[in-house]
């Protein structure tokens, strides 16, 4: 009788088991697609036999065995694969970050092209080419006077373009610092639930992905040590700032003070790189207009105009005012009266001067071929500085397109891990379906058992 009661204890528990079974297996099935889930398996274990030994047990051979129990709803997940991932997501951000940023530098210069700055300053020494051969003709000063405007447009618009994207990337910055601060908050209340949840015995899986899934899309951003607490929450610090501790958010990030020593990778530290790259061809760009103006306003100072004076002195001295490439104009006194530009190396009281003396002319035109910047001429400057540009910039997407390689091959490897598998699944619920239609049967031949036993033994 005793065995028949334990029978049915021992079958009901293959049912109860078998349900389990094919409510997790449902729970797979149905978050097949969702983005960061993690597959969940039933463990189980075989509960404890009948009887322990002792002077008391029942006279039975052995021990009976009293089923199976769910131990735990456990995830399929590889912690250390989760930080490889991470590590190599960081590591993309910062390349991706900086290739973006390196495109869109480049786009600016435009080079080559026939419109950008290398044809506008090819235009602007042809101009003066062609003024030293006819000084006093008015169409060529004019063609000079729209040619140097032109420069001076196109150092202005390219500067303010690299100024743009100097400001897009300081707000992405703090963007994406607002992000990081947002996924902490995100984190410290899924650590307050999965600490309520794990002390009251349970697996909090579920929240555990949602958890995992923002400490992976954080990696994208920047990059941080995670410490497992033993209360089941988590600790994250990005360098000396810790951003989540268990259930709280001790620091955050700001923007106007990060530790750039700290910040290593993620898209944060490759804008901060991509920065630092701007200014330096910001601080070239400036180096090439700010010698140029130097360089032509010191030979056109010492000239004379078309009709012999000396402009050493007046309004029109400089053919440029300025500085760099951000303010660089066409003096306005040459811009309202071509007659001003100093071609002439000589003066009216010169006996060897005439209007068409464009020897002054001719100096500022062979400053393109002079050796007058770091050693260079101003056109193998300025294309040493978009060869530069052109290296860094494949260079950002060739490590980009290598380090996507890398993040997807880790990531199909924790899919075949953690993935759902809808073969496996539906293997799955057909091994739990004949498990429970086993159990359902063992009930019903102890029902059976039951029946003759109670009803028929007392006829």
């Amino acid at each position: 009788m005793y065995s028949t009661f334990l029978g049915l204890e021992t079958a009901r528990r293959g049912l109860a088991t078998a349900r389990v079974g094919m409510d997790v297996t449902g729970h797979n099935v149905a978050n097949a697609n969702t983005t960061g889930y993690t597959r969940q398996r039933a463990n189980q274990v075989a509960s404890d036999p009948y009887t322990m030994p002792s002077m008391g047990k029942p006279v039975i051979a052995l021990q009976l065995g009293t089923g199976v129990l769910v131990s735990e709803i456990r995830r399929v997940r590889d912690n250390f694969l989760d930080g490889q991932i991470r590590t190599e997501t960081s590591k993309l951000g910062y390349w991706q970050a900086q290739s973006d940023a390196l495109s869109e530098i480049e786009t600016v210069f435009s080079e080559p092209s026939d419109d950008g700055l290398s044809a506008l300053l090819e235009n602007f020494w042809s101009s003066w080419q062609e003024l030293s051969k006819n000084a006093e003709s008015t169409p060529i000063r004019t063609a000079l006077l729209q040619n140097a405007i032109s420069l001076a447009n196109g150092f202005n618009h390219t500067y303010s373009q690299l100024e743009t994207i100097k400001g897009d990337l300081n707000q992405l910055t703090e963007i994406y610092v607002d992000d990081i601060n947002s996924k902490a908050r995100q984190i410290e209340d899924l650590n307050k639930q999965i600490i309520l949840i794990t002390a009251a015995g349970d697996q909090p899986n579920d929240l555990l992905d949602k958890r995992d899934l923002l400490l992976d899309e954080m990696a994208e951003l920047t990059n941080f040590t995670v410490t497992n607490l033993e209360d089941g929450s988590i600790q994250v610090q990005v360098g000396s700032l810790t951003l989540v501790d268990g259930a709280s958010c001790p620091d955050q990030l700001d923007a106007s003070s990060l530790d750039w020593t700290e910040v290593t990778s993620g898209a944060l530290a490759g804008i901060n790189q991509a920065l630092n790259k701007l200014q330096g061809y910001e601080d070239s760009l400036n180096n090439l207009v700010g010698e140029l103006i130097n360089q032509v306003n010191t030979l056109h100072s010492s000239g004379y105009d078309v009709d012999g004076n000396a402009v050493s002195g007046t309004d029109y001295e400089m053919f440029f005012t300025g500085s760099n490439a951000s303010d660089i104009k066409v003096n306005s006194y040459i811009e309202g009266d071509v007659t001003k530009i100093a071609a002439s190396s000589i003066g009216n009281t010169d006996p060897n001067w005439g209007p068409a003396n464009g020897n002054n002319a001719l100096l500022i035109a062979q400053l393109q071929y002079a050796t007058t910047i770091d050693g260079t001429t101003f056109d193998n400057y300025f294309n040493n500085l978009i060869t530069k540009l052109g290296v860094e910039s494949q260079e950002g997407e060739r490590m980009t397109e290598n380090q996507q390689v890398l993040v997807n091959q880790l990531t199909s490897r924790r899919e075949s891990i953690s993935g759902v598998s809808l073969d496996e699944e539906m293997t799955n619920l057909i091994q739990y379906q004949y498990a429970y239609q086993g159990a359902a049967r063992v009930v019903t031949v102890l029902d059976s058992l039951l029946d003759t036993l109670i009803n028929r033994m007392a006829v």
